[in-house]
């Protein structure tokens, strides 16, 4: 676990995703009150509850907790916080409210996403109590001190997903809405996940953020990023170019002829003894994956 500081009222907690650092970050906003962007997995609830103790703050201080979609590196950690914060409300999309309150269907789809290699390192679920959830698309949060959460509906990567301005310093919590970004470990990709990636809503999702005046990218994988625009353009490039892999494939030798993960070699060349192997290699073969079923279904 890690403290980043990033501005007078706003910190990162590294929380050690699929057990590497530099891969997943639980953000917390502080006003009069305070928030958590984003869950991590049940993995990681323990360091996430370790970096509020370093930074002082009680369980019972924080009063909310901000998902930006359903997949399990962001909200599944939601029911496992909700019982170490007993005051704290869980926003998000109010079509993904139903998995939160009960998330036994949602579980055997999170892993067939995920793979059978990484399952291990990305923990289970508990329900979240339905009184205490809450839709985010239409989210303003006023935390008071001039800090305020704002929702900008973001969806492409899953259909429910819903970024959040910062409106005290311009910047925006962008979750999975234009891909991940970790210097650390030398990987810069969008990942388009089966089974409800669109690739017209998210090329269309990240045309609307190009056109915000988005000061900083505060991502969930992973950091500050100020690049905001060579950020947004190089995911739409990526986007592209990995249907375009997909369609050639397609056109050549049908679906049956679709090897998963040689493609997803092409599309993240990482090396297999790097320390995001397992990172690389199951999330690109999402990604593959998730556009052959799109495009297959376009067909």
């Amino acid at each position: 676990m890690e403290i980043v500081p990033i501005d007078t009222h706003l910190t990162a907690i590294d929380h050690d995703l699929m057990a590497v650092p530099g891969v997943g970050a639980t953000y917390v906003v502080q006003g009069e009150a305070v928030a958590l962007v984003e869950t991590g997995t049940s993995l990681t609830v323990a360091a996430t509850l370790a970096g509020l103790d370093e930074l002082g703050i009680a369980r019972d201080a924080v009063g909310h907790i901000l998902c930006t979609h359903i997949h399990m590196d962001h909200a599944g950690g939601a029911g496992y916080l909700a019982v170490n914060l007993p005051r704290a409300r869980v926003y998000i999309h109010r079509e993904s409210i139903p998995h939160l309150a009960d998330p036994s269907k949602l579980m055997p789809s999170a892993r067939r996403a995920v793979g059978e290699a990484a399952w291990p390192l990305t923990g289970d679920m508990l329900p979240v109590p339905l009184e205490r959830l809450h839709p985010a698309e239409d989210l303003r949060l006023d935390l008071g001190r001039g800090v305020c959460l704002e929702a900008l509906p973001t969806p492409g990567h899953s259909p429910d997903h819903v970024s959040f301005w910062d409106r005290r310093s311009g910047g925006m919590f962008l979750g999975d809405a234009a891909g991940l970004s970790m210097p650390r470990h030398g990987l810069d990709f969008p990942v388009t996940p089966v089974p409800t990636y669109d690739l017209e809503t998210h090329r269309a999702t990240i045309e609307m953020l190009r056109k915000q005046d988005i000061g900083r990218l505060y991502l969930t994988h992973y950091g500050v990023h100020d690049d905001t625009d060579d950020k947004l353009r190089l995911a739409l490039e990526q986007i592209e170019g990995l249907a375009e892999m997909v369609r050639a494939v397609l056109a050549d030798g049908g679906a049956e002829a679709v090897d998963v993960a040689a493609l997803a070699a092409r599309y993240v060349p990482y090396p297999d003894d790097g320390p995001a192997a397992l990172v690389a290699r199951s999330w690109s073969q999402m990604s593959v994956a998730g556009m052959l079923r799109y495009l297959k279904k376009r067909q």
